[in-house]
């Protein structure tokens, strides 16, 4: 079982934590050693990692050039590939099958695609776990912040009740039930009960409090905005920490696989070391994903469905301005070669589309079905702005990223070209 640990939030970032920031530290080069950090300490690196950012850092892009291109980043192969060779051998080990079922669940196939399932299978990739264990805690925090702002907001009211309750509030927010809540269920009854008594009596006092200035009406606009805020709180069990952890976590495919490799290591049989080496590589592959993301500002992840056809493939998106979204596919076909296709929406529904294709015979192969394409694109409610599509032997630049520069007309269309 995952338990919530205080430093949960940032153990993506921790070499012993994040296989692939280990293998990439260990991989520098003295010279992107000394560009990485000042004092040639590990935390200088963590520390960075962790601010948040607008732009990339150079100790970013010193990373990012490590992970993009040293070839060990490159043999992690098909993930859905390589997570049905595994579970097939754990299949044969009695005390496991009954609990691979969860994993099972997660190989879709691409025949299988919809809307509901995309969103499904890139929320259980893996690539989130951290964020929904810090989304577990995120009931109590909110609880805990609004209760604040109420108790400072019902003190600068001119209502004599209201003062009251500011004070009572006060004294609650030192109650010790606040820590208990988010792990007993008692406390959080108790919470609960107590938070559904304050807004109902600050819903009955609110229309007896006459705004004099207008600094005084923002403040009663505040108050009932924070109301609103705590009136979805009316479960107990929504609070538990563990509870919406398992919740949370149930289909994450990063939390199976780590459970599945504590597991193995309490077998009294043994497993072969071909399998345990694999079942890290698993798990590297999605630590590799998590900071390729975090280092680029995105969300970077494995193709996530299983396919016959593919040898191995990425997802990347990204919000680079207000309203425009950004899409990467990178595809490696057993027949085709390598696909790139690069795409951007923006207004909505207005769509543009490149595709890089390594063998002639695919481009043609694509551009036969273009009238199709966009037949369907327009049937779901988009607008296929643009679509282009190149092959190897129409330009020498090779494309690095999907996304264009800041300064682009992107009306015009983005001219990456292969």
């Amino acid at each position: 079982m995952i338990t919530l640990k205080p430093d949960a939030k940032i153990t993506i970032m921790m070499p012993h934590h994040n296989k692939a920031l280990g293998m990439a530290m260990a991989l520098a080069t003295p010279m992107q050693l000394e560009q990485l950090k000042e004092g040639k300490d590990l935390k200088s690196v963590v520390d960075s990692l962790l601010h948040s950012k607008t732009s990339n850092t150079k100790s970013d892009q010193v990373l990012l050039d490590i992970l993009k291109n040293n070839g060990i980043f490159k043999q992690f192969g098909n993930f859905t590939h390589e997570l049905k060779t595994v579970l097939t051998t754990l299949k044969t080990i009695p005390q496991l099958a009954p609990k691979l079922a969860p994993l099972e669940a997660s190989l879709k196939s691409i025949d299988k695609l919809d809307i509901p399932t995309l969103k499904g299978q890139i929320s259980n990739s893996g690539v989130f776990m951290e964020s929904k264990i810090a989304s577990a805690t995120l009931p109590m925090q909110t609880i805990r912040e609004t209760l604040q702002n109420l108790q400072l907001l019902l003190a600068q009211t001119n209502h004599t009740e209201a003062k009251n309750i500011s004070l009572a509030l006060s004294e609650f927010l030192e109650h010790p039930v606040l820590d208990k809540a988010g792990e007993d269920i008692g406390s959080a009854r108790m919470l609960i009960k107590t938070v559904q008594t304050l807004t109902d009596t600050l819903e009955r006092i609110l229309p007896k409090i006459d705004p004099i200035t207008h600094q005084e009406a923002k403040i009663i606009e505040s108050i009932q905005t924070s109301i609103k805020q705590l009136t979805p709180f009316t479960k107990p069990e929504h609070l538990l920490i563990q509870s919406q952890l398992e919740e949370h976590l149930n289909h994450d495919i990063k939390s199976q696989l780590m459970k599945l490799s504590d597991e193995l290591k309490t077998l009294s049989t043994p497993v072969s070391n071909e399998v345990q080496t694999k079942l890290d590589l698993l798990i590297t592959n999605i630590d590799y994903n998590q900071l390729l993301s975090h280092l680029d500002s995105s969300n970077t992840l494995y193709f996530p469905f299983s396919w016959d056809k593919l040898e191995e493939g990425s997802l990347s998106f990204k919000k680079r301005e207000e309203k425009k979204f950004y899409c990467e596919v990178n595809l490696q076909l057993k027949e085709y070669g390598k696909i790139d296709l690069i795409m951007a929406l923006y207004e909505g529904n207005q769509l543009e589309i490149q595709a890089h294709t390594e063998k002639s015979e695919f481009k043609k192969l694509i551009q036969e079905h273009l009238s199709t394409l966009r037949a369907l694109l327009t049937q779901a409610g988009i607008n296929p702005r643009s679509i282009r599509v190149y092959d190897a032997t129409e330009s020498s630049a090779s494309h690095t990223s999907a996304y264009t520069p800041e300064d682009t007309d992107f009306h015009t269309g983005f001219e990456v070209k292969v």
